[in-house]
């Protein structure tokens, strides 16, 4: 008579099942979402969930994210400080003992635990496993597909442009008197370009983080707009859909860069050469392989030769948003 073997114990959680397995695609790619949790697969939903399907184009790439509750942790808010660490192509993501998370770069598969309290708080959750996991397999490493430019960026009628600058320059202020004017938002801190056939930049168009400032020049969101913290300073934040109906569009091709400078002077747009353009670019990259930066140099330069300018512009938008137009039918 043969007895049945018994299970073995299992510490490090290999056998707890997936029930939920959802596809999305951020970016133009695919991202497979495995996890044991509905409100972990709601985060997911919000994150990525209104970019759509787009077909083979986001299937040549693909990315997976399997993240499980541990029902016996017990982590709960307050929430330590997120420590992100990363060795080679391996990234390391830390809220306490408990919410941890592992990242391979090339592989592009990501994978952790997380207790029951953090997969309830969404915005935590969202801010800083689910995106930041994403968004990092997708721009750092050796599995990168975009290469990122701290800018904002408007389309008209998918010919777009990219506004660059550093913090307080206006990105976001511009971006909102654009779309005030008829331009799509397409993105609001961070440009995701995609090399191939075509240049492509992609975003996240669904909430604008404005200047408190703004309110000056844009009195409706004197009482709607949201107040909020952002890097230690107040902050004006906007859902797009709700104050600009329409107006949010994840891509576009880039037609032209812009380095955005505060003036009091009139406002006024002169050209820039490629190489100073490519400096200005690189001046926000973040450390990887050497080839890594290669191809991401590469990108850039072919987003700096569609053409570049300085754009100085004063206290008032509108005569900004005035040359912007002029290029564009020019």
């Amino acid at each position: 008579m043969t007895s049945a073997l018994v299970p073995a114990p299992d510490p490090l959680g290999c056998t707890v099942p997936a029930e939920f397995v959802e596809v999305f695609s951020p970016l133009g790619v695919t991202l497979r979402l495995e996890t044991n949790s509905t409100e972990i697969r709601d985060a997911c939903r919000a994150s990525f969930g209104s970019y759509g399907d787009f077909g083979p184009l986001a299937r040549a790439s693909q990315f997976t994210v399997r993240l499980l509750v541990d029902a016996s942790f017990t982590a709960a808010p307050p929430w330590p400080d997120v420590v992100f660490r990363r060795h080679g192509d391996m990234l390391y993501a830390s809220a306490g003992g408990q919410n941890t998370a592992v990242a391979d770069l090339r592989r592009r598969q990501a994978f952790g635990f997380v207790s029951p309290a953090m997969a309830g708080d969404s915005d935590f959750l969202r801010r800083n496993f689910l995106d930041c996991l994403v968004l990092t397999m997708m721009t750092r490493g050796a599995g990168a597909t975009h290469t990122y430019v701290h800018a904002s960026a408007v389309a008209k009628c998918d010919r777009g442009l990219i506004l660059c600058g550093p913090r307080e320059s206006g990105k976001s202020t511009l971006a909102y008197a654009c779309a005030r004017r008829g331009f799509e938002i397409v993105a609001d801190d961070v440009v995701y370009l995609r090399a191939g056939r075509n240049l492509t930049a992609w975003g996240r168009p669904w909430r604008l983080r404005l200047l408190p400032d703004c309110t000056r020049f844009f009195p409706e969101l004197q009482e709607k707009a949201e107040r909020t913290k952002s890097a230690n300073k107040e902050v004006v934040e906007i859902d797009v859909q709700e104050f600009l109906p329409g107006r949010a569009q994840v891509r576009c091709a880039p037609m032209a860069l812009f380095f955005l400078e505060r003036s009091s002077g009139r406002t006024a747009c002169e050209p820039l050469g490629a190489d100073k353009a490519l400096d200005l670019l690189a001046r926000d990259m973040v450390y990887d392989p050497p080839e890594v930066i290669e191809r991401h140099r590469r990108t850039w330069t072919a987003l700096a030769n569609r053409g570049s300018s300085v754009l100085r512009w004063d206290e008032a938008p509108d005569a900004a948003v005035d040359l912007l137009e002029q290029f564009l039918r020019s």
